[in-house]
């Protein structure tokens, strides 16, 4: 079974990647690692369990719950649910564990399972590793006692919508108009209530189901975001991932703000409130996030910290910190770009409803619109690409002298905050991934332009012979190459310097 991050949950294609048995087998895993294995006897343990949307979710839910019955656990089924509502309710159901079904944020045929501790908290990084190592154990399905699955009730559920409700303090926003798209996402049971209650006028975007064509989610579709917002004439619009727990957002002008736009806004508002004499106001970025991100949000005022690593390492060390915190504040956000927002004070997951609450919540306090609140943001912009290695070709030594001195040129070559990433996007052969982030696109562009061009000149063949790869056909290649000269230029000055 593959496994994403390495550190995070269990995910791939049902029938391809993994299998019902892995499935089966990692959940009782995870049920013995976390406590089940030392059942009383005459006591069960209660695990709740909830799913997206995604098309192999109805069988792999069968199955888990079918194996924990078998372990002799009692399962509590959520139907589709976002992830933070399974993380939330495990703590408030009392449940020993909790899952939740899901895999790919873009992806719907990519399924998988995610683990909760008792009290909500993510199981993480080297306890996952040995779940992982443990699912071809053949650990025994069954137990002397069976459980029984139940299906949570509404009173349950509320709980979820009631935490989401506390965290905007309930704040009613009367003229508020907003558009959303959950489309395949497991957001949607909850959406139209919980805006409403907050006072607002949803809309909610509904295929055609005679349409022989659904089209993609929203997440998936910025543009079909911004039309539906446009349509509705809204004031803002919200589209979620398949797991729910990334929130994608539209102004009424077109505007798009993902993870990191988002991260910046909330860090312009946290850092107003610091600057004003509240408590210090603590926000973590995983690297993963553009390297401007973090200076814009201490410019202004917010304490920020990097974290090395993905979210499972970001996970830990704002649950770390939190619990060491004297003046027990924790942390306010977390951001990583790929998993989304996380607000520990009120959920240990990323959850795209609470992105969206907590953003109209801080509107409201600021009184500025979405437009206001950017005004301030840099453009964060990021150009990737990679490059496929032809067959008899060695990877580049990304780690030699040369290559790095050519990488720290084309550095050199972006304004203010940038970075220039090139590594090997799977192990052994395959391709080359190029990330450059900067926050003038003109820039990022070229500096894209040349580092996929330096990746390709380094090509070599096992005998050193360097591989000419036809490269891809290119708009304006006239255009002036200045750049690229004078980063040759200095490259070759500094191989002369050198060998002086």
């Amino acid at each position: 079974m593959k496994m994403t991050n390495d550190r995070a949950a269990f995910y791939g294609i049902l029938g391809e990647t993994i299998d019902i048995y892995q499935a089966e087998h990692a959940v009782v895993a995870a049920y013995h690692e976390l406590g089940g294995r030392a059942t009383v006897p005459g006591r069960k343990y209660r695990i709740v369990v909830g799913h997206d949307q995604s098309p192999a979710s109805d069988m792999m839910e069968a199955a888990v719950c079918a194996a924990l019955c078998a372990a002799g656990a009692d399962v509590v089924t959520l139907g589709a649910v976002p992830s933070g509502a399974v993380s939330y309710l495990t703590a408030k159901a009392d449940a020993l564990m909790g899952v939740m079904i899901t895999g790919n944020t873009f992806d719907t045929e990519v399924s998988g399972l995610k683990f909760y501790h008792s009290n909500g908290r993510p199981v993480l990084g080297e306890q996952l590793q040995s779940i992982l190592a443990s699912i071809d154990s053949h650990a025994a399905l069954s137990s002397k006692q069976s459980g029984r699955i139940v299906k949570a009730d509404g009173s349950l559920l509320q709980k979820y919508r009631a935490n989401l409700l506390e965290a905007s303090n309930y704040t009613m926003f009367e003229t508020l108009k907003v558009a959303v798209d959950c489309t395949q996402s497991a957001s949607a049971v909850f959406v139209r209530d919980l805006f409403e209650q907050l006072g607002a006028e949803v809309s909610v975007f509904a295929p055609d189901p005679d349409e022989e064509r659904q089209p993609l989610p929203a997440y998936a579709n910025p543009a079909a975001l911004i039309d539906y917002v446009k349509d509705t004439k809204s004031d803002i619009g919200f589209a979620f991932s398949a797991s729910g727990e990334n929130c994608l957002v539209a102004d009424a002008e077109g505007k798009l703000y993902d993870t990191e736009k988002l991260a910046a806004i909330f860090g312009f508002v946290y850092g107003t409130f610091a600057s004003s004499g509240a408590e210090a106001q603590t926000v973590m970025v995983s690297d993963s996030c553009h390297i401007a991100l973090a200076p814009y949000i201490q410019s202004v005022g917010a304490q920020c910290r990097v974290v090395t690593g993905d979210y499972s390492y970001l996970a830990e060390e704002f649950l770390n910190y939190g619990a060491a915190s004297s003046a027990n504040d924790g942390v306010m956000m977390a951001a990583d770009r790929d998993a989304g927002l996380v607000f520990p004070r009120r959920s240990y997951v990323p959850d795209g409803l609470m992105t969206a609450v907590m953003l109209l919540t801080c509107m409201n306090r600021m009184g500025m619109s979405m437009a206001e609140l950017s005004v301030g943001v840099p453009r964060l912009i990021r150009n990737t690409s990679s490059v496929n290695i032809p067959s008899g070709a060695v990877l580049p030594l990304l780690h030699s002298t040369d290559l790095n001195e050519e990488i720290h040129v084309l550095r050199s070559y972006l304004s203010g905050d940038g970075r220039v990433s090139i590594y090997r996007a799977d192990s052994g052969r395959g391709r080359v991934e190029i990330i450059v982030e900067g926050i003038k696109p003109q820039q990022v562009a070229k500096v894209a332009e040349m580092a996929e061009r330096l990746v390709r000149k380094n090509l070599r063949e096992k005998d050193g012979v360097p591989i000419r790869e036809q490269e891809p056909y290119r708009k304006n290649e006239d255009k002036p190459a200045d750049y690229e000269d004078a980063v040759q230029n200095y490259v070759d000055g500094a191989k002369e310097r050198k060998s002086v």
